[in-house]
């Protein structure tokens, strides 16, 4: 069994040294902004060790075989697929204020059911797509906390306000219309921040989130949605002040869904030769801070 890597844990400075408004990355393509004493939770993981992944090492060693839908495992040792690979910065015991939770789609590295359980006696406002509904109401979430994301749909909520984007998780076509994966665009005084969410490049939203303003990207980039090459060039389109890269090294091994690395996409941009005189690549771990000014 593979040891997790430590990281910085974010508690005390999330909830004691308020003086800031910052994000922070959570595990996967997971964040926190913390603005103006609010906190806004975007794909929260918060759960280790994460059952799912339990679940699926469990099977993998009890038959000693790899599905063949995950031929990519093969070469690894059983024992060591499907484990995280760092600490939790933040565990859900440790959440003591949640105001708001935007999921994007219900796969389980994006909603974590058992966090969610945890968290709903804070009664976080929670937007996600409809068919994420009914695991958050399992959770303990009540139908007054839960909202559904609508394409085109805005949430005001003060002092700041968050637009449901398309996106596409889906092995077909897509269309401009209501689906089981979206995006969020969060329009705050610090700027927008743009969560895609999982997905392809092409889809039929794609024209409008190209002209959409984004300040921060917050863009995946493992193999199984944009990947480097579409998340570079989506970073091109879009000419956002900041990217910070998600999406990859949350469990091992590196492939597929958690495939990926800052060190390809940086190469990606500038092999590919995108001009980007004001945009800066942070790249954050797990645990990891972005100061807002």
């Amino acid at each position: 069994m593979r040891m997790k890597q430590p990281v910085r844990h974010i508690r005390d400075e999330l909830y004691r040294d308020r003086g800031y408004d910052a994000l922070w990355r959570l595990p996967n393509a997971g964040f926190v902004l913390r603005l103006d004493n609010q906190y806004i939770f975007l794909d929260p993981v918060l759960s280790s060790p994460h059952r799912y992944y339990e679940t699926i090492r469990r099977r993998i060693q009890e038959t000693g075989q790899i599905p063949h839908h995950q031929v990519e495992l093969q070469r690894h040792e059983l024992d060591s697929i499907a484990t995280e690979v760092h600490e939790p910065p933040l565990t859900a015991e440790e959440v003591e204020q949640a105001d708001h939770v935007f999921i994007t789609h219900g796969h389980e590295d994006h909603l974590d059911d058992d966090a969610i359980g945890v968290i709903a006696d804070l009664r976080p406002q929670v937007v996600a797509p409809e068919s994420c509904h009914p695991r958050l109401a399992e959770a303990g979430l009540t139908s007054s906390l839960l909202s559904t994301a609508i394409y085109g749909e805005t949430h005001n909520y003060g002092n700041f306000s968050v637009e449901v984007v398309p996106a596409d998780h889906s092995n077909s076509v897509a269309t401009a219309v209501n689906s089981d994966a979206c995006g969020y665009l969060v329009r705050t005084v610090h700027g927008n921040f743009y969560l895609p969410g999982d997905g392809r490049f092409d889809h039929d939203g794609k024209s409008h989130i190209a002209q959409m303003e984004v300040d921060y990207l917050l863009v995946p980039i493992n193999d199984t949605n944009l990947g480097v090459g579409f998340a570079a060039l989506l970073t091109y389109i879009l000419q956002p002040r900041v990217v910070v890269p998600c999406h990859y090294g949350y469990t091992h091994p590196p492939v597929r869904s958690q495939a990926g690395h800052p060190a390809e996409f940086v190469t990606a941009l500038a092999a590919r030769g995108y001009d980007m005189p004001t945009t800066d690549i942070v790249i954050l771990s797990p645990g990891g801070r972005l100061v807002l000014a």
